[in-house]
């Protein structure tokens, strides 16, 4: 019989969350996109990650001062960071070992990212902040704060805060 592990439970609670909040999050088996993801990468995403990935599909959305990608086709943000493309912010970000997920909300390009740099229990590898101007001027990574410990560490906050701060907007067009 299959058992649904305690992040996989913490997981769904945020999706339930997010829906709460008007984000329209859809259960999907993502699991096939999410392997070809992460085939890009120099290492595995947290588990947390996985989870929410290989389950779920969302557009892009606010949470707790970031602003995740939108994961809700094959040809999607995650995606096309992974490749690296010239030019981009992650043809700097992967070769030193960050993994863009996301930005700063409220139209910040600041790059957030998962630091593969150091062990993690879980692979819940720290989610940091990277200064956009310092690779785009200076072709340098700067890592200008850590919001979150961890994905989960996201989570769980989000999952307590009175006010969650979750903000979701159609697109135009």
């Amino acid at each position: 019989m299959f058992m649904t592990s305690s992040t996989d439970k913490l997981i769904d609670s945020f999706a339930a969350m997010l829906r709460e909040h008007s984000v329209p999050i859809q259960g999907a088996e993502n699991t096939s996109r999410l392997r070809r993801f992460e085939e890009k990468l120099p290492k595995r995403l947290p588990q947390s990650f996985q989870s929410f990935l290989s389950r779920y599909s969302f557009p892009e959305f606010d949470v707790l001062g970031i602003t995740l990608f939108a994961w809700d086709s094959d040809l999607n943000p995650y995606i096309e960071e992974a490749s690296a493309a010239k030019d981009s912010l992650s043809e700097f970000l992967l070769p030193a070992g960050f993994v863009q997920v996301g930005r700063t909300d409220a139209g910040g390009f600041d790059a957030i990212c998962f630091d593969f740099n150091d062990p993690a229990q879980n692979r819940e590898y720290r989610i940091v902040q990277v200064d956009h101007e310092d690779i785009l001027c200076n072709s340098k990574v700067r890592v200008v704060a850590t919001p979150w410990p961890s994905f989960i560490g996201l989570v769980q906050n989000t999952l307590s805060a009175s006010d969650p701060d979750i903000y979701w907007e159609e697109p135009i067009g």
